[in-house]
């Protein structure tokens, strides 16, 4: 039950954010596939877009998206600090 709990922490850590996780693609279709949702009149900018490494693939998915929590925190306290810069 105790991981029930932790699973959905991490959960909430993406504050309710869709995430769309790549595997396999080469990088020119990533970039295509990626430019392509971009220019979608239904995609969000608020989904995280990630693909895996060889190092995250390892990981349970709960892992994952804590860690993608953590970058996208990250990058929005170094992009509001560039603003004020």
């Amino acid at each position: 039950m105790n991981d029930n709990k932790t699973d959905y922490d991490e959960f909430e850590k993406l504050n309710g954010q869709p995430v769309i996780l790549f595997h396999g693609f080469s990088g020119n279709t990533l970039n295509a596939l990626i430019d392509a949702l971009k220019q979608s009149p239904a995609f969000s900018g608020g989904i995280i877009l990630a693909t895996t490494t060889p190092t995250s693939i390892q990981w349970k998915i709960k892992d994952l998206l804590k860690e993608l929590a953590e970058e996208r925190a990250a990058i929005k306290k170094l992009n509001r600090k560039r603003r004020k810069d």
